[in-house]
């Protein structure tokens, strides 16, 4: 997968931007601080994700004093080629595939596939459950339409049995009509999570001792309320039936795949208790590695790769690793301060360009 031509009117600090990109190459983005490269990479990710990784309000996204904004990207796709454009007007979203609307956002996002590594990723490690839950829900949105669809699904029965719950007094019958299609949809969930996990982890444990000069272990384990998850369904029942008596006196459903966890583990410890800031980093990078190689079994392609500052806390040895490990297929934005050496990249293409003020120039190292 790659992007072509990126077009940003009014996002960010760019009035009107228009770039073209090689495929498969690295495109290296320098610059001091605030001269809009991170912002570059952000646009990308919007479009993968329909949402920001720096902000939760849409509306810093259009550029000060604009009203309107947006991103557009002439995609490379499995052999084809695709446009695609995310539209603010009035501060809402507008979806665009060859200028024709999407009303679903489920049709948009996984159009453009991109992994993003940033320095605030490591919050993944030490941040509520609700944060890990979300980051893996969307890469396996992203994977499959199953799980969107249930996803979905089980969201909404979850909501109309907490409103449920709450009538005085709660209609039993009620309630149960909205457990037992939850409990289909939990299965679903829960074997999907686990077996991405699982498949997850095979690919980390193939990557990270690139980025470890000791015999380390890294692993992550799916925690859920249920303790066999090959034939949870039984369990469920059992589950939702001792817990109606206090889901009605919280007034909330008080078990479910919508408080699920992952444990990251370093030598059997939490990775988040024991691991320094650097291993942390190693192992941020070769989960997102890991998943970008089960994009790759799963869709036939490479998701494009966006490093932001990754090169900052990393010794020249382990920016060689670093670019030892990524593949050859691969489209990659990488933000730095200071211009990279394209030798580490091993005869690659690579484009290097100066970011400032909000303008791209391409210059030879």
């Amino acid at each position: 997968m790659n992007i072509k031509e990126l077009k940003l009117v009014n996002f960010r600090n760019y009035e009107f931007f228009l770039q073209q990109f090689e495929s498969n190459s690295i495109h290296c983005l320098y610059g001091k601080n605030a001269q809009g490269k991170t912002n570059l990479i952000e646009s990308i990710y919007y479009l993968s994700h329909l949402r920001s990784f720096r902000t939760h309000q849409f509306k810093r996204l259009i550029r000060q004093g604009q009203e309107t904004m947006s991103i557009q990207a002439d995609v490379e796709t499995r052999g084809r080629s695709c446009q695609i454009r995310v539209a603010a007007v009035d501060q809402k979203k507008h979806l665009y595939y060859f200028q024709n609307p999407i009303h679903k956002y489920s049709d948009f996002v996984g159009i453009v596939n991109a992994v993003l590594f940033c320095p605030d990723d490591l919050m993944l490690f030490n941040q509520s459950p609700r944060y890990r839950r979300h980051f893996v829900d969307m890469e396996l949105i992203k994977l499959s339409k199953t799980y969107t669809m249930t996803m979905s699904h089980y969201q909404n029965l979850l909501h109309r049995r907490n409103a449920a719950l709450k009538q005085d007094p709660p209609d039993r019958l009620l309630i149960e009509t909205f457990t037992e299609p939850m409990i289909k949809d939990e299965v679903i969930i829960m074997k999907q999570r686990a077996a991405f996990i699982e498949r997850w982890m095979q690919k980390v444990h193939e990557i990270y001792p690139f980025f470890s000069d000791r015999e380390e272990i890294f692993d992550a384990k799916y925690r859920t309320f249920v303790k066999e998850i090959k034939d949870p369904e039984s369990e469920l029942k059992k589950i939702y039936e001792q817990s109606y008596e206090k889901d009605c006196r919280y007034r909330q459903t008080q078990y479910g795949v919508h408080k699920d966890d992952f444990l990251f583990l370093l030598n059997g410890e939490p990775l988040q208790e024991t691991a320094s800031q650097g291993q942390k980093r190693s192992c941020l990078l070769a989960l997102k590695l890991g998943l970008a190689e089960i994009i790759h079994e799963q869709t036939g392609e490479y998701p494009i790769l966006l490093l932001d500052d990754v090169f900052s806390e990393l010794d020249d040895h382990r920016k060689r690793q670093l670019a030892e490990c990524l593949p050859s297929e691969m489209q990659i934005f990488i933000t730095t301060t200071e211009p990279v050496d394209p030798a580490w990249f091993a005869g690659r293409h690579v484009h290097t360009y100066e970011v400032e003020h909000g303008s791209l120039k391409e210059v030879h190292v």
